[in-house]
């Protein structure tokens, strides 16, 4: 546990210091003040219309981030030569894979958190209220989040960044469609067509799931029982991918 830790304390540091990252951030805080604009030239919808487009600005780029981090965390250790040096002591393979993603996690968590108190400052300076179901919203995003991550790094276990950027882009887009491409099902007439759709809608997960955009637009509540579902549902998928990947992980060969 003192090693898995030491190697995620270190991969935040790591990449907090990614001047990447924050040219992301800072497009994400931009984004969220042009919701204020958005909100003034709406018609008496002012503050549905600061919260959903501030919800999406977040959601839009933690995605983003934990795609950026997950795809190039393990590939810059490898050109920086540094993973040699850890793993030649006695540190096991499958704890520092973990500890990297444990790291990406804790890096995904604190941009969010940045993001969503530049937005609820925002919202609480123009005295709009604030139910719980926006923190639920909040909480959903992170988990997505992860799970989008755990896509990265599980691909990132065996392929090169671009293959695993495009091929977690990929999956982020199929699970935020999944409903549409199984509804989209029975007009495909092609065989292999189909078999490949049906796969993949099976195999990425629902990321629909985690939007509460219209919860909160029209006030619906939200039960504490669907946010546990929920989250363990995306937990359930982080631990499949993360345990395929550390298997993976076990037996790559870095010369």
């Amino acid at each position: 546990m003192r090693k898995l830790y030491s190697i995620a304390l270190y991969t935040f540091q790591d990449a907090i210091r990614n001047k990447i990252l924050y040219s992301i951030l800072f497009f994400a805080i931009i984004l969220i003040l042009l919701t204020v604009i958005m909100g003034a030239a709406s018609l008496h919808q002012d503050a549905r219309v600061v919260k959903d487009v501030g919800i999406f600005a977040i959601s839009l780029f933690a995605h983003v981030i934990a795609i950026f981090l997950s795809v190039t965390t393990l590939y810059q250790e490898l050109e920086r030569k540094t993973i040699y040096t850890t793993l030649s002591k006695p540190v096991k393979r499958p704890i520092y894979f973990l500890g990297k993603f444990f790291g990406m996690g804790i890096t995904l968590f604190v941009q969010l958190l940045l993001m969503a108190v530049f937005l609820t400052t925002i919202i609480w300076i123009r005295n709009d209220p604030i139910s719980i179901t926006y923190f639920y919203a909040l909480w959903l995003t992170y988990v997505s989040s992860l799970i989008v991550a755990s896509f990265g790094t599980f691909f990132s276990s065996f392929s090169t960044p671009y293959i695993s950027g495009f091929m977690t882009f990929g999956m982020w887009i199929v699970g935020s469609l999944v409903k549409e491409l199984a509804g989209y099902l029975w007009r495909v007439e092609e065989p292999i067509a189909r078999t490949m759709i049906k796969g993949i809608t099976a195999i990425a997960p629902d990321l629909n799931l985690f939007n509460l955009t219209t919860q909160i637009t029209y006030e619906y509540v939200v039960s504490i029982k669907y946010i546990i579902w929920t989250s363990s549902y995306g937990f359930f998928y982080c631990i499949i991918l993360l345990t395929a990947g550390a298997a993976v992980f076990q037996k790559r060969d870095f010369i």
